[in-house]
């Protein structure tokens, strides 16, 4: 009885440090590391949003937005919850194998009031011993700690998510809902800002990349809902994207380099988050194809030179070269909206019809496009 005793806390001690584990890689360590356990609380509540939205039989995107709206506020919540439940079972495992008790009722119960005590540092119920006393200290210590990692962890997501919604709220003031890229560069010549477009490339370059970052560091981010319901981050980037592909390939005025920084930051921010959410991906073929339509391009092309903006003589030059643009970040777009539920625009490449990426639990293996 002695050697089981020893093996269930010796397990349970493993249990309580892969939690721990799962924390640090969740809520610690800058870099984009899946952790299963905290995936398993997230798409656990996403499961369960979807399962909702079928037992009430409304589909449209207003019920969907308002849903899926707490997904990621009660996936955040779900994962600390699961944290805290799983340490506190696995200290009253280790108290329960210091106990010298049999299974029953009240050595269980006796074993989960220590525990929670000893977590909350509560102190109503003190264990006797030096060892059971050492476990009561290590358990504080632990309970201390998620929380004070909570307490810091909480407020950075929000950070976060604060800085990418400013963005993406003065872009909708500036081009309207739902943004395009088309209607970026039409603005911006109607406003008399055209020659100043540097502006605009500059601030989402480090937009980009803040994404990238924050949102694979934080994948929760990726699920947090704009305020607006037409407004969302997929859909912001796809606009700009789009404007500096066609500023880039279709408008006849000296090379902006600014813009082509903008778009490589773009298309290494979304491969960042494929990456994380298993997204399988690849450098695009010469002369691929992409699911924007030919005539959708030329009715833009259409509107801007209508309002004057110089472009340049070959079109089909033009679409050739903006489609091996698109074409880098399309694909992933696509995948990325339809798994976030995106509002869509004219232009967007995701539909409600197209098979849903469902992100592994494991640590996925992707390419990366160049």
């Amino acid at each position: 009885m002695i050697g089981v005793r020893v093996v269930v806390g010796l397990l349970a001690l493993v249990g309580v440090g892969a939690v721990l584990g799962s924390v640090l890689r969740t809520v610690v360590l800058p870099r984009g590391v899946p952790a299963r356990l905290a995936r398993v609380a997230f798409l656990l509540v996403r499961a369960l949003l979807r399962l909702r939205l079928r037992v009430t039989g409304r589909s449209d995107y207003a019920t969907r937005d308002r849903v899926f709206a707490l997904q990621a506020p009660f996936g955040l919540f779900a994962q600390l919850l699961v944290w805290a439940g799983l340490i506190w079972l696995f200290f009253s495992v280790m108290f329960w194998s210091l106990s010298g008790s049999t299974i029953d009722g009240g050595a269980v119960s006796r074993a989960l009031e220590q525990a929670g005590s000893s977590m909350l540092t509560l102190g109503f119920d003190a264990p006797h011993g030096l060892v059971a006393q050492l476990l009561s200290f290590a358990a504080a210590g632990v309970g201390l700690t998620l929380l004070a990692l909570v307490i810091a962890y909480i407020p950075t997501v929000y950070a976060a998510f604060s800085r990418r919604e400013a963005r993406i709220t003065k872009l909708v003031v500036r081009v309207g809902a739902p943004p395009t890229g088309p209607a970026l560069l039409l603005s911006s010549w109607r406003l008399g800002r055209f020659e100043q477009l540097d502006e605009v490339w500059d601030g989402w370059e480090d937009w980009f990349i803040d994404v990238g970052e924050s949102h694979t560091t934080f994948p929760q981010l990726a699920f947090f809902r704009s305020p607006h319901p037409q407004n969302h981050w997929v859909l912001a980037t796809e606009a700009v994207l789009d404007g500096a592909a066609l500023l880039t390939t279709v408008c006849d005025v000296p090379r902006q380099s600014r813009s082509e920084l903008c778009l490589h930051a773009g298309v290494h921010s979304l491969a960042a988050i494929a990456d994380f959410l298993g997204i399988p991906h690849h450098p695009p073929e010469p002369d691929a194809e992409i699911m924007l339509p030919e005539q959708r391009f030329e009715q833009a092309c259409s509107e801007l030179r209508d309002l004057g903006v110089p472009l340049r003589e070959d079109l089909a030059r033009s679409w050739s070269e903006f489609r091996s643009a698109r074409a880098r970040y399309e694909p992933l777009l696509a995948v990325i909206g339809r798994l976030m539920d995106a509002p869509r625009s004219d232009w967007s490449s995701w539909s409600d019809t197209a098979p849903r990426h469902r992100p592994p639990l494991l640590r996925p293996h992707g390419g990366r496009p160049s």
